[in-house]
């Protein structure tokens, strides 16, 4: 009797070690799947679409584009505040920002916002866990906090720490594009091709930062002129070449980054410029992009009030 009461204590032990074996495995199996991307998790990665601004209509172009990719295989949620959300007009800013602590890639189109705290805050937390960013042309200037403000060094570093560049200036006209001959295999350009088109938007100026991949490089014309900053002073000539698309593996934060200056309602009616920020989106989610023979819709948009892109 005394030996069977040694070996109950002893079967008893190795239960209860054995439990506690099986609770540490899972709850490392939780950690890893929790670390891991949706798309590796066998969940559909999701897509937060911020739209903080009415220039170029995003509030037009982005749920269209949240439309495809959901077609495509992902989730989204696009962010649509009340109003113009630009310098606080709307009294709101961005209602519903926290969402972006559920986002696998957050994709913004955003120009001169003055967020509160506990908006700015949402952003903020998101940029700095490394997380995937995809942007759209004028989030290089996505904020525009006064001088004395405490989040005034935003104003530039949003563009230049987190996309790649600041903002610096902008042509007139459409910019005629062409793929950058040393990314023509880059895995962005898929089944874009080798022919020449054209956005409907002005080209851009940039300033990129080291570790940047230049993707489809665009030319325009305007007026040539000095432009000073406190980061350079630029010669802008009559015509001008510069990179439209791009991306940066590895940010200041850590996070892989699309960023481009298409945006312009017209650049969503353009089969190669589709391809690309589609492309793009899947890229920077670390999602295979579709193969050349996928269907990837365009759209014809059209601003409700038919007026003209503004300066900058």
């Amino acid at each position: 009797m005394k030996s069977q009461g040694l070996l109950d204590r002893t079967t008893t032990t190795r239960r209860a070690v054995i439990r506690q074996l099986m609770v540490t495995v899972a709850a490392l199996l939780l950690a890893i799947t929790c670390r891991v991307p949706a798309t590796i998790a066998g969940e559909k990665p999701h897509l937060v679409f911020v739209v903080g601004t009415h220039h170029y209509s995003p509030q037009i172009s982005m749920p269209v584009l949240a439309k495809e990719m959901e077609r495509l295989g992902f989730r989204t949620t696009v962010l649509l505040p009340p109003g113009d959300p630009e310098g606080n007009k709307n009294s709101v800013g961005i209602p519903g920002l926290e969402v972006l602590a559920q986002a696998d890639v957050a994709v913004f189109f955003v120009r001169f916002l003055t967020l509160d705290d506990e908006q700015f805050g949402y952003i903020e937390r998101y940029i700095k866990s490394g997380k995937p960013v995809v942007a759209f042309r004028t989030s290089t200037h996505a904020f525009r906090y006064s001088a004395d403000h405490p989040r005034f060094a935003w104003n530039d570093a949003f563009g230049r720490d987190v996309q790649g560049t600041d903002y610096l200036c902008h042509m007139k006209g459409t910019t005629k594009c062409r793929l950058f001959n040393q990314a023509k295999n880059h895995t962005i350009l898929t089944g874009v091709g080798n022919d020449p088109f054209t956005s409907a938007g002005s080209l851009y100026l940039t300033d990129l930062q080291p570790g940047c991949m230049p993707l489809v490089i665009g030319s325009g014309s305007g007026a040539e002129r000095l432009v000073r900053d406190k980061f350079r002073t630029r010669h802008v000539q009559k015509n001008e070449e510069d990179i439209v698309a791009w991306t940066w593996e590895k940010n200041k934060y850590g996070a892989k980054v699309f960023a481009t200056s298409f945006g312009h309602l017209g650049d969503f009616a353009v089969p190669q410029i589709m391809r690309i920020v589609v492309n793009g989106i899947y890229w920077a989610a670390d999602v295979k992009v579709p193969e050349a023979s996928r269907e990837i819709k365009t759209f014809q948009l059209m601003a409700k009030n038919r007026a003209k892109a503004r300066k900058r």
